[in-house]
């Protein structure tokens, strides 16, 4: 039998491994496997595309910048998030943490590079968040992946 706690964490372990899934789809903008997870996750998975899905928590705070992929899986207080934003030639990094801390989250863990690249969880009484700032050809990237405070435990 599962329990809730592990129902929360399959739900949260399934938007961590989906967001592989650009890479997986070759960037063509469909996704393979989108008909699979949602008959297997009984439809509570949101495959955004290039929109922040339904329900997004208003007090995440976003870097500007193209959204490339978004997901939402589980439903209700189990309900998490992955994003992908496209933020341009400059780094975001130093921004999202500020535009975090200004919004009443606390910083958990930072490991940056030298280069603007670089990952930070933060957490308030609701969310925790993993942010990570990546370098690619085109500049740069923010991954946001989003979990209701809860799981945690």
């Amino acid at each position: 039998m599962l329990s809730a706690r592990h129902s929360v964490s399959a739900s949260v372990a399934l938007v961590l491994a989906l967001a592989a899934t650009p890479a997986l789809a070759g960037c063509s903008g469909e996704n393979p496997i989108g008909g699979i997870v949602e008959q297997a996750t009984g439809g509570n998975l949101s495959l955004g595309g290039t929109e922040i899905p339904e329900g997004f928590p208003s007090t995440v705070p976003l870097t500007e910048g193209d959204v490339q992929f978004a997901i939402a899986a589980g439903e209700g207080d189990s309900r998490g998030y992955n994003i992908t934003i496209a933020t341009g030639a400059e780094s975001p990094l130093d921004a999202i943490e500020d535009d975090f801390a200004a919004a009443g989250y606390e910083s958990q863990v930072q490991a940056s590079g030298s280069d603007g690249v670089g990952s930070v969880i933060f957490s308030s009484d609701d969310w925790n968040v993993a942010v990570i700032v990546a370098s690619t050809d085109d500049g740069y990237t923010a991954n946001y992946t989003v979990a209701p405070a809860g799981t945690a435990n």
